[in-house]
């Protein structure tokens, strides 16, 4: 079936084929999720903290990445945190790949012909690329330094749909310099790395949030999605639902929600849950709610954790916890409650 298939049919996303970690719950011995989860709920309730480190370190040592994070979040040592960090980052965890940025020198404006620089761009980009909201922001800040607007906006973009408190600042900011200038389009520079689509949706983004009208035609950026472009049917779910189009941006998420985009998925779900654009579908919302986390989507995360609760207490000390390590903030203090 193709993408433009796939956007025609009004059906569901096929479910995972992978099992949920969810459904480990009734097998005779934890999981290492549910490990990793009664170890943060040992660490937040405080009594039994040193055996919940330990249960971390044992999660490292057999290679389960999540433990690695978290226990490098508890590291007064520098060298053996950085080591940590260095671990998830080559295992391709994006939280693994924006610590460990932290420990790489670089320029503030990164100069692509430095190889410190270079280096540290690498990580970060890659980082964002696989996930990580701090790190979407900050290859927004390095755009924006650059002058490379289009790219900046995206990435701020990206970072304001998961949540980050200075995405939007950075999308208004951007969208300003836009407005006053009255630019012309080569006012925006693209990297060779930035393909086309991107560059249409950040320009439709950019008129948007400059109050101008928005010349790039939806239509064009639906061509996109036919296409078989998944970052332009992300944006445009987004788009339309910046405009009031509930039920384009419900036909562009559930499209790009067959692609297994985590975001997208999140975002179909909020919709399925709401009735916004579709009519309500709590019981498939929860379903997607919980795809959408194990793709990676940190709201979903939380959510997945609200859903498991009563059911698995560790399951969903898992959820938040990963959640927490990827900031999103409410997590903490519900692992707490749970401990």
């Amino acid at each position: 079936m193709s993408f433009f298939d796939i956007f025609k049919k009004k059906n569901d996303p096929v479910p995972s084929t992978q099992p949920t970690a969810a459904k480990k719950e009734n097998a005779p011995t934890m999981s290492n999720e549910e490990k990793y989860g009664k170890a943060w709920l040992l660490i937040v309730g405080q009594k039994q903290k040193d055996l919940g480190l330990q249960m971390m370190r044992e999660l490292d040592k057999a290679g389960f990445v999540e433990g690695s994070i978290a226990l490098s979040m508890f590291c007064e040592n520098q060298a053996e945190r950085k080591a940590l960090v260095k671990k998830a980052a080559d295992a391709g965890n994006p939280e693994g790949l924006w610590e460990y940025c932290g420990f790489l020198p670089h320029s503030y404006i990164p100069n692509p012909n430095n190889a410190a620089d270079a280096l540290w761009e690498k990580y970060c980009l890659e980082a964002a690329e696989k996930g990580s909201v701090d790190a979407m922001n900050e290859m927004g800040n390095v755009f924006n330094r650059r002058g490379n607007f289009a790219e900046s906006m995206y990435w701020y973009a990206m970072a304001n749909a998961n949540d980050h408190p200075q995405g939007k600042m950075g999308m208004v900011g951007i969208a300003r310099k836009w407005a006053q200038n009255g630019c012309p389009r080569e006012f925006v520079k693209g990297s060779p790395k930035f393909d086309a689509a991107r560059h249409k949706v950040a320009i439709a983004y950019l008129e948007l949030n400059s109050d101008n009208e928005l010349s790039s035609s939806p239509d064009d950026i639906i061509r996109l999605v036919l296409d078989g472009v998944p970052i332009a049917g992300y944006f445009a779910g987004d788009l339309f639902e910046s405009i009031g189009n509930d039920e384009m941006a419900y036909k562009m998420y559930n499209a790009l929600a067959f692609e297994n985009d985590a975001h997208a998925l999140k975002c179909y779900a909020d919709m399925l849950f709401t009735g916004k654009g579709t009519q309500k579908d709590p019981q498939n919302a929860i379903r997607m709610y919980l795809q959408a986390a194990e793709a990676g989507d940190r709201t979903a995360m939380f959510i997945a954790g609200e859903l498991t609760k009563a059911s698995n207490k560790n399951m969903a000390a898992f959820w938040y916890g990963v959640s927490h390590s990827r900031g999103y903030e409410h997590s903490l203090q519900r692992m707490v409650q749970l401990a």
